[in-house]
């Protein structure tokens, strides 16, 4: 019997077949067909696009009872949210959902139709409208967002509460590296940062070292960082031992680092590790 126990299935795919999914099953062929390849961030994207298949499918069952579509109830969720009188420019509405102004405005003559919104000159003299939820819009919400929820919950089924938390966790992490180009949470020690995602192309595309870190965007004068010696182009990538890939991270560990007077900063100059010292704000935020 060979002293070398036989190694597992790569890319995180449990050895018990009995546990697999789809895109187990998926990872074990390519494994056999490119070995040179790593496929490993297919367990997790490739997961999340058939989640969300999944999940859309199902939500869209629940709000087709009430006549309405995805789309529709999340104009009606964000009004909602805003609170008294329900109403808001149209195009505060428009960033909110993150779409254009011709989807936009389908979406709320659809709506407008129904009873459920109105639209009316912005008095600010803008050429814009202002979009309020109606009495009606009001009632279909309160309706709604119980059977919503409750559809929700169900659809999480398989976790327990506790891996509810770290999924979501993860996902913030995750979401939070696309939802901005730059990284300020890190402001009180005069930095603006990168998100990994980006970081990582920009040093691949200078012929760095691929690594992923929050790039140094900008160092402010007279900051912390910039005492620490600091420069715009580090790659931190690490604090007080602790390594910080996104900006959750990043948020976190310096919570926990209040009332230090200094921490070890871990740095990518190039392809050169440093570490320097660096003060820390009195209270977080600066």
């Amino acid at each position: 019997m060979s002293e070398h126990p036989a190694a597992g299935p790569p890319y995180g795919v449990p050895t018990c077949r009995n546990s697999w999914d789809e895109v187990d099953r998926l990872l074990a062929d390519w494994a056999g067909q490119r070995p040179d390849l790593d496929f490993t961030p297919v367990g997790v994207v490739t997961r999340l696009s058939r989640l969300r298949g999944y999940l859309d499918a199902e939500l869209a069952g629940v709000f087709a009872r009430f006549g309405l579509t995805s789309a529709d109830f999340l104009v009606i969720v964000t009004l909602r949210r805003g609170g008294p009188p329900y109403r808001m420019p149209q195009a505060r509405l428009m960033d909110a959902l993150g779409l254009t102004s011709g989807t936009v405005s389908v979406r709320l003559d659809r709506l407008e139709k129904s009873g459920i919104v109105t639209r009316e000159p912005d008095p600010a003299g803008s050429r814009g409208s202002l979009v309020q939820l109606t009495d009606k819009g009001l009632e279909l919400f309160d309706r709604v967002a119980p059977v919503h929820l409750a559809n929700e919950d169900r659809l999480l089924s398989a976790l327990s509460p506790a891996e509810r938390e770290v999924l979501a966790d993860l996902l913030r992490r995750l979401l939070s590296s696309f939802e901005s180009g730059s990284i300020d949470v890190a402001a009180s020690l005069g930095l603006v940062l990168e998100p990994a995602r980006l970081a990582r192309g920009r040093r691949q595309a200078v012929g760095l070292s691929d690594r992923a870190g929050l790039l140094v965007a900008s160092v402010e004068l007279g900051s912390p960082a910039h005492q620490a010696g600091i420069e715009r182009g580090d790659l931190l990538i690490s604090l007080d031992g602790v390594e910080v890939i996104s900006s959750t991270g990043l948020a976190l560990q310096l919570e926990r680092l209040l009332g230090r007077r200094t921490v070890r900063a871990g740095l990518l100059r190039g392809d050169e590790e440093v570490t320097v010292r660096l003060a820390m704000p009195a209270v977080a935020g600066g």
